[in-house]
């Protein structure tokens, strides 16, 4: 079951607007769990997360306070991270998605504020999209506190939705400003934290999930079904150019594949679920198998180890794992109470 065409194209927060415009009565926006200090009245309806239409029915911000953050999980060996939208929690999980229980979470206790995408780099540590705060939270392995943040203000708040670090840059992606509702790209130095650069959508759109190649190429999409990329040295943006992407309906994540294939994932894939593509730009040829079927799956990361992929299955409250590239079903485990999945990051521990 998919959604008419006009609409598959509209971001989440465009789609909610849209529906709050056209139901009779009285319609409330749902509004963030924001930080004291922060105003955001000026959103006026829109949501910053990066879900279809399917899933942005789910949003729901006042899920996650009754949640304790522990840690149980393993020093060594592979662990993978799902972020929580609504619950404000990043779920820990050990091996394979076999229906277990998480080995640890990280909540808002933690300071964690409706997180999105997520990275880990070569030292096992986690980068994460913390949208409801406008930061960028770094953690240790092992650590449910927080050893530095990353902060935007240009313009007022920047809702930040995913993380990439390239050598002593942080890249993330904003979605919207609070103030101008355009997307931007911020960077910063990976070892002050002293921001580097904001770099508006070039046609003022909003951005979305972002990657970073082995040469330094950054690739990133956004509402406007647009796959762009640029380089970051120094965290000097250049210029976002068009890598001429198209056949997707609903922009997910994106990963650098083995081979430094472009991975991206389709929210809302035309075969009824979530479709994951993988190419060389520029050129090709694209392939593309179905990672979810009836399901709007959000953003993904990849096990380059084992090539095992992992995705957040914000429709059906899940996270699932496949194998890469022939996305033959590995197993499921299961989302938080009212939970809203929509990142994933991997510690191989292998850099990423």
């Amino acid at each position: 079951m998919r959604i008419p065409t006009p609409i598959q194209a509209l971001s989440a927060a465009a789609a909610l607007a849209l529906l709050a415009g056209c139901s009779s009565g009285s319609a409330i926006a749902p509004h963030m769990s924001t930080p004291a200090g922060h105003h955001v009245q000026s959103m006026m309806g829109h949501v910053p997360a990066v879900v279809g239409p399917f899933a942005a029915s789910k949003i729901n911000y006042n899920t996650g306070k009754h949640f304790a953050s522990f840690n149980a999980c393993p020093a060594t060996g592979t662990i993978e991270y799902v972020s929580d939208f609504n619950n404000s929690i990043i779920s820990i999980y050990k091996g394979k998605f076999v229906g277990q229980a998480p080995c640890g979470q990280i909540t808002s206790a933690n300071g964690v504020i409706n997180p999105q995408g997520m990275f880990v780099d070569s030292a096992d540590h986690l980068w994460v999209a913390d949208t409801g705060n406008g930061n960028v939270l770094e953690f240790k392995r092992g650590n449910n506190t927080a050893i530095k943040t990353y902060t935007d203000s240009t313009n007022g708040l920047n809702y930040a939705v995913d993380v990439t670090v390239y050598k002593s840059t942080v890249i993330a992606t904003n979605i919207y400003n609070a103030n101008t509702f355009i997307g931007s790209v911020s960077t910063w130095n990976k070892s002050t934290g002293a921001l580097e650069g904001n770099f508006p959508n070039p046609n003022s759109a909003f951005d979305y999930f972002v990657t970073v190649q082995k040469n330094g190429t950054v690739y990133m999409d956004d509402n406007t079904l647009s796959v762009y990329s640029f380089t970051c040295p120094a965290g000097a943006c250049t210029a976002e150019t068009s890598v001429g992407a198209t056949g997707f309906n609903f922009p997910g994540g994106l990963r650098s594949g083995p081979g430094e294939d472009l991975v991206l994932q389709d929210q809302s894939g035309s075969s009824g679920g979530a479709q994951l593509t993988y190419e060389s730009f520029p050129g090709g040829p694209a392939q593309t198998c179905t990672v979810d079927s009836g399901a709007d799956t959000v953003a993904f990361d990849m096990n380059k180890l084992h090539n095992h992929y992992f995705a957040a299955d914000a429709t059906n409250n899940r996270a699932v794992e496949v194998k890469y590239p022939s996305c033959a079903a590995i197993g499921t485990v299961p989302g938080n109470a009212s939970g809203l999945p929509i990142g994933t990051a991997v510690d191989d521990p292998e850099s990423l």
